[in-house]
């Protein structure tokens, strides 16, 4: 059975997993921040130089394009609403204007999402499935209930289509300490998921609009992360579609370090751990073995790389598709 997801304006049919192309317009981004910026003082946004990405990122097989206006990495410092409005909504209007594929913006601000939707945005990418509370400033707690559902709102009244994902605490919290999950990481990723999921259905966003996704890298440990790649295949139960990024994450690094480390001699050159080259080439294989689960999209930054591996495993008939 074709899965299918109901966008703002269309509806994708996944016969495949479908590659969603990132897009950053910060200036401190973990692995991109300041591609787009223009030479001033001020960051401001080349458009012209984000509308060619935007056209390369689709020819080397995008599907889906994410654009974001601040930095969720670890520890990151959060940028006001104003300055990401700035960013975000010439940004999506812009590759609106470059592109003909769904559009998605990466914000937990309301006022964004909502002035990325007018822009001609169809998704709203939210790290925060929906916790972030603009009108007080602040993040829910992952188990508070009864607050305002800002950004179920506005999905609700634009028609647009959701990403709900898991993140422990907040950008700036999220790796404070150990994470702990003492119900086993997939378990309470999938029931604090599910919560969210029934809060946006109460708010009228209905199910066929909604995509949900672990938060590989998002106050996990090394194990954690692994044990929700292996994993899954468990968000299936919750209904709506599955979405990983798993682009140049930390724990893929800390793998090639671990590789290295078990071999006898010198390490390999090729198997650097900071190199930007070895994390593409890790995200590939990772990319693929999520393909091999079913998840319909995979949210990467060289999608040229995710895509040629792609490739391969469906031509050796290791991919699901179907017509």
């Amino acid at each position: 059975m074709i899965k299918t997801w109901t966008l703002k304006t269309r509806t994708v049919r996944f016969g495949r997993t479908v590659l969603m192309g990132i897009l950053n317009v910060t200036p401190d981004s973990f692995s991109d921040g300041g591609r787009f910026a223009k030479a001033s003082s001020r960051f401001d946004v080349d458009l012209d130089a984000l509308a060619d990405a935007a056209r390369k990122l689709v020819r080397d097989g995008a599907g889906i394009l994410d654009v974001g206006g601040e930095s969720t990495r670890p520890g990151s410092a959060p940028v006001d609403e104003a300055e990401e409005l700035r960013r975000v909504a010439p940004a999506v209007a812009a590759l609106k204007r470059a592109v003909d594929v769904p559009i998605s913006v990466d914000t937990y601000r309301a006022a964004v999402a909502d002035a990325a939707l007018e822009a001609g945005a169809e998704i709203v990418n939210d790290v925060a499935a929906g916790r972030y509370i603009s009108s007080q400033k602040r993040f829910a707690a992952e188990d508070e209930e009864g607050f305002p559902e800002e950004i179920a709102e506005v999905a609700r009244r634009r028609g647009a289509a959701v990403v709900l994902m898991h993140m422990r605490g907040t950008p700036q919290t999220m790796q404070d300490g150990t994470p702990e999950y003492p119900n086993g990481v997939t378990n309470e990723v999938c029931a604090f998921l599910a919560r969210r999921r029934d809060r946006f259905l109460d708010a009228g966003v209905p199910l066929e609009r909604i995509a949900f996704d672990p938060g590989l890298g998002f106050g996990k440990t090394f194990e954690q992360n692994w044990d929700l790649l292996r994993n899954v295949d468990k968000l299936r139960e919750l209904g709506g579609i599955t979405l990983v990024g798993d682009s140049r994450k930390r724990f893929l690094a800390e793998t090639a370090r671990r590789f290295n480390s078990a071999r006898e001699g010198e390490p390999d050159a090729d198997v650097d751990p900071d190199a930007r080259q070895t994390r593409d080439f890790a995200t590939a294989a990772t990319t693929v073995a999520l393909a091999r689960k079913g998840v319909q999209v995979v949210r990467v930054h060289n999608v040229a790389i995710s895509a040629f591996a792609l490739e391969l495993a469906r031509r050796s008939g290791e991919l699901w598709a179907e017509k």
